[in-house]
């Protein structure tokens, strides 16, 4: 059976990566791709031109890590995330993202999969998330995911507790630091065994 071209445009590499000054004409091309509200949900205005969209990507670079999924070709970034300093606690990190149209629905689960443990090991206690509160789409994503929102003369904050993930990740660890002891106490037991 062909393919649709959404399902095409949806193949996209294994795991996301992060992205450098060398990836600015790729993130310059993602964010022009957007749509002008999606512009403006994302970055605050409507992007100009190629050269707006070049110091708006640069600006993320100096500021933030960012981080992106490229299609299976290696020609687009599907997704652009970025994480920096929340301005409200000191211990929380704020995340942002935008992904094109053709790959929505599912997209932040799975950022959010690859994102978590990585801030959880940088020692990162809570997420923030700053938008406006017409953004419904991430209105929405933040209550389904049990976020506090908070939102105040038309801005959103929404929190979220990353103590549990943190809790699970040293959980699961434990878990095989006792798997591999037993395997190393076991082949001490049996001649010729190697681990």
């Amino acid at each position: 059976m062909p393919q649709t071209t959404a399902q095409a445009a949806a193949q996209s590499a294994a795991t996301f990566v992060d992205l450098t000054p060398d990836d600015v004409p790729a993130i310059v091309v993602h964010i022009r791709t957007l749509g002008e509200a999606d512009q403006r949900l994302r970055f605050g205005v409507p992007v100009r031109d190629a050269d707006h969209a070049e110091k708006i990507a640069r600006r993320l670079l100096q500021m933030n890590t960012v981080f992106g999924l490229w299609d299976a070709s290696h020609q687009r970034l599907l997704m652009l995330g970025s994480y920096g300093k929340a301005t409200l606690a000191n211990d929380a990190v704020e995340t942002a993202s935008s992904a094109l149209p053709e790959v929505r629905g599912g997209m932040s689960q799975r950022m959010a999969n690859w994102l978590y443990p990585r801030l959880v090991a940088q020692g990162h206690k809570r997420i923030e998330w700053n938008f406006y509160a017409d953004n419904a789409v991430v209105t929405a994503i933040a209550k389904k995911r049990g976020m506090k929102v908070d939102c105040r003369q038309g801005e959103c904050v929404a929190y979220f507790d990353l103590q549990p993930t943190a809790d699970a990740i040293r959980e699961w660890l434990d878990g095989l630091e006792q798997l591999l002891e037993a395997v190393r106490n076991e082949s001490h037991t049996s001649p010729g065994a190697k681990l």
